[in-house]
């Protein structure tokens, strides 16, 4: 089971060492929560990703699931089921993704948005494995903030944005990594920390919006919060602390922070060069797409490490 706590010890102790503080203890240590690993009770979740349901709101159905089911919900994306014009249609089969393919279908579900998506989740929780029904209200509130938080930022109306993300991460983040935790330990893939995207992105967007207000202490404070909770593998977050080292003129903070970011490109690139046996070609597609997009913008951040080496060799010989 990964263990958060060493790493957010990890981040106060950079939080003091460059003086920066974070109010209200963000980073409590999560509480235990009872749990079981039958495999009976495990489900696969399949968002079906087609045209139409894309149209109907998919993606946003197929995040929201991801940030907020319970343990032993395998969240994926899903092929059309000739539903087109009632999306979001979403699947629930019994087993792992291991067997989706010859799973039984449970529950089918069309038009899951709004409250039919909340209706979903409840059916799908199970009190001997998932967290308390007062951190899942709280989960749930601190993440349907943080898309209001969003919609604040993207209109560039920064202070809103900054308001509305901190109270997001204020009031979700003990509950998400509550139930980050009960999924590792009950087995399910979220290793990468898909399941608390959502919180990292709401870390990342908050820097940014601080950076465009010139709180520069805000901003650094919010991407290192990024990078640790994405457990160093989010390129994008450690890109956040670039900017912020950019701006507040730190030239040697800017290049570590970029090399980080490399690092995170190249394992992506490498990850996706790989051969993907089974998937359809939509799949396919996509990977190819992250690699492509990786290997460009992996290039694009040398150029800018060269030109930091050169500055910092030069500044440290005068």
């Amino acid at each position: 089971m990964r263990s958060f706590n060493v790493l957010l010890l990890l981040f106060l102790s950079s939080l003091i060492a460059s003086g920066v503080l974070l109010v209200n203890a963000f980073f409590t240590t999560t509480s235990p929560c009872k749990r079981t690993t039958s495999l009976a009770s495990k489900k696969v979740i399949r968002v079906c990703q087609s045209p139409g349901c894309r149209d109907d709101g998919s993606q946003a159905a197929l995040d929201s699931l991801t940030a907020l089911a319970a343990p032993g919900c395998q969240v994926i994306k899903g092929g059309c089921v000739s539903l087109c014009g009632s999306g979001p249609v979403v699947e629930v089969l019994d087993g792992t993704i291991d067997d989706a393919a010859t799973a039984t279908l449970s529950i089918k579900r069309k038009r899951v948005k709004g409250d039919v998506l909340l209706s979903l989740l409840d059916e799908l929780s199970d009190e001997e494995t998932d967290i308390s029904t007062n951190m899942r209200q709280r989960l749930i509130m601190g993440y349907e903030q943080s898309l209001e938080a969003k919609i604040a930022y993207e209109a560039k109306d920064y202070e809103s944005a900054i308001q509305l993300f901190q109270e997001s991460i204020q009031i979700a983040r003990k509950p998400a990594m509550e139930l980050e935790e009960a999924r590792s330990s009950f087995g399910d893939i979220h290793g990468s920390s898909e399941g608390i995207a959502w919180l990292v992105d709401a870390f990342r967007n908050s820097c940014r919006a601080r950076l465009a207000t010139n709180d520069l202490n805000g901003a650094r404070s919010d991407a290192f919060a990024a990078t640790v909770f994405a457990q160093n593998r989010d390129a994008d977050s450690h890109m956040c602390l670039a900017e912020v080292c950019e701006k507040s003129g730190d030239k040697l903070g800017e290049y570590q922070a970029i090399k980080a970011a490399i690092a995170q490109y190249q394992r992506l690139e490498e990850e996706y060069s790989k051969p993907l046996p089974g998937i359809d070609a939509v799949a396919r597609a996509e990977a190819a797409k992250i690699k492509t997009n990786a290997s460009t913008v992996k290039r694009e951040l040398g150029f800018r490490l060269t030109k930091l080496e050169r500055e910092l060799k030069a500044s440290a010989s005068s």
